[in-house]
């Protein structure tokens, strides 16, 4: 099963997600068949980890076993060299592969948790937006939400295009709710950016990642272990400069 060039091809995080939704199957019956636990399926299936040739072979069988097939594999995606003229560090040791499969995104900023100054923020939205328009070129429809205990920055995000939550009183309720409802359709082509350096938000991009939805974390220095632990390295952009 596997590819004749493995240079040219890359593991398809999605061909297991796309098997199990053809099969009308749930993450724990599908685990419990391959005999792992279920957060295991849900790495595989977001790309965090990947399945050893056994696991393969076993979901290979399964699909034969129901009547269909599954592809593991996909072109891998082109690097583009970096031009070095006018390369910048950032650039060259930060740069990220393209999401091409993503038709919407929703980025959601823990404001409080990680404020911005009012003097530097429209450079921050603007490094911002780019890096969300290069990593999601196909996304469609986008937005940008920030969370905060006041409005006194209201007219700051609206100058923006941000739309402003003032909360309930429990920010992080209220960014879980945000992000929850927000996934509930299309979750697969569905990229949810975290901009958070709060591990209470761990369980969230569990919980998310396990509907299908592509979660990922822009996080300043000082980020909380427990958070970065749930999200691995390609699900990580780089906080704006």
């Amino acid at each position: 099963m596997a590819p004749v060039n493995p240079r040219s091809y890359e593991f398809d995080a999605s061909s297991i997600a796309v098997l199990r939704t053809r099969l009308k199957m749930k993450q724990a019956a599908m685990a419990k068949m391959l005999g792992v636990p279920a957060n295991t399926l849900s790495r595989w299936e977001t790309g965090a980890t990947k399945p050893d040739a056994e696991s393969l072979a076993a979901i290979h069988s399964i699909a034969l076993e129901n009547g269909t097939s599954v592809n593991f594999f996909k072109k891998a995606t082109s690097k583009q060299p970096a031009s070095k003229k006018g390369r910048n560090t950032e650039t060259a040791s930060k740069s990220l592969p393209v999401t091409k499969d993503i038709s919407r995104m929703g980025a959601f900023l823990d404001f409080q948790n990680v404020g911005v100054a009012e003097k530097d923020f429209t450079k921050f939205n603007k490094s911002l937006r780019k890096k969300l328009v290069d990593r999601f070129p196909n996304s469609k429809r986008s937005r940008f939400r920030a969370f905060v205990d006041s409005g006194k920055n209201s007219k700051m995000f609206e100058a923006n295009q941000w739309n402003v939550n003032k909360g309930s009183g429990n920010r992080d309720k209220d960014i879980m709710k945000a992000v929850r409802d927000y996934c509930q359709s299309n979750a697969k082509g569905t990229a949810v950016v975290l901009l958070t350096k709060d591990g209470d938000f761990a369980s969230l991009i569990k919980e998310i990642q396990g509907k299908g939805a592509q979660v990922y974390l822009m996080a300043p220095s000082g980020a909380s272990k427990k958070l970065l632990d749930v999200v691995d390295k390609q699900h990580r952009i780089p906080w704006p400069a």
